[in-house]
């Protein structure tokens, strides 16, 4: 039987929330019914100060499964949620074999345990030992089109990167997303968790590049196994956005912790020091002469 560690953190999204627990469990059976090798899964969650009664519901529908509810100080944001639940999880670490990370927004495809595990198998056989594993998602209303997965460098100093397609073969890649993300006993006992200098973004991004400089193969998963929508606001979106605020406005917005420059500039220096000095004057620029920084960047 190999044995899982779940792990989510929530903010009233009650409603994607039991959606993301139904459509887990239900691939976990069609998984069970199929294969001789079970998984068994525990699922630790936290839930960061909901007002729209998340826990209540999971404890309504989920009443015979295996789920900890861990309740957050409603500060965590999503790095610290996901930490609070992953060192809970590790009170019985010998447990576990691997610990699967999710966001609570994404719907599981019923191929998710096999695409995991069939990654899991490739990685062994190609690599002789474990990795991180990255599970493709598209959008719900258009499953052609890639939302969440695997990226590699193009290029460290300018910061750019290639975002990955599913081939139906698994690759490697350098930076992860943990929308759905398996991660071996054997990584964390080399790297730990997520680092808890960050808050609520890069931790996921953070943790793949630290694994791949350590020699730790990363994966995408060789097809989709995940929906889930990005629904982040396009550069320019942004861009309008901030030049339309005042300068209390914008330092208000960029230190808000799902939206901080703190986040961002802590992922560069410990990813892409040689950056860093260019990146803070940008973030400066972007905070107090924002019309200058997108004419320097072309959005206009």
């Amino acid at each position: 039987m190999m044995k899982i560690a779940v792990l989510l953190t929530c903010f009233n999204r009650k409603d994607k929330t039991l959606s993301c627990l139904s459509s887990l469990y239900n691939a976990l059976s069609l998984y069970n019914d199929k294969n001789e090798n079970k998984i068994e899964i525990s699922v630790y969650l936290t839930d960061d100060g909901c007002t729209d009664g998340t826990s209540d519901a999971i404890r309504n529908n989920f009443s015979d499964k295996d789920i900890t509810i861990l309740q957050g100080t409603g500060n965590l944001f999503w790095a610290g949620g996901m930490r609070f639940a992953w060192n809970e999880a590790l009170k019985k670490h010998n447990k576990w074999d691997f610990y699967l990370l999710l966001n609570d927004d994404t719907d599981l495809l019923d191929n998710l345990f096999e695409e995991l595990m069939n990654t899991h198998q490739y990685c062994l056989e190609k690599y002789n030992k474990s990795g991180i594993y990255s599970g493709i998602t598209s959008a719900k209303s258009d499953h052609n089109k890639m939302t969440y997965g695997g990226d590699v460098w193009k290029n460290k100093f300018l910061g750019t990167t290639s975002r990955l397609k599913p081939t139906g073969k698994p690759q490697m890649c350098d930076i992860t997303n943990a929308n759905i993300l398996l991660v071996s006993k054997e990584i964390v006992d080399k790297i730990g968790i997520f680092w808890d200098g960050y808050i609520h973004g890069r931790a996921d991004n953070d943790y793949s590049n630290t694994a791949r400089r350590k020699g730790i193969p990363v994966l995408i998963t060789a097809n989709f196994c995940g929906r889930c929508d990005n629904d982040h606001k396009s550069h320019k979106e942004i861009a309008v956005a901030i030049m339309q605020m005042s300068l209390s406005e914008r330092k208000k917005y960029f230190s808000h912790p799902i939206r901080s420059n703190k986040d961002y500039l802590k992922y560069i220096r410990r990813n892409m020091p040689i950056r860093y000095p260019m990146v803070f004057i940008g973030r400066l620029l972007n905070v107090y002469f924002p019309k200058f920084y997108y004419k320097l960047n072309g959005i206009r």
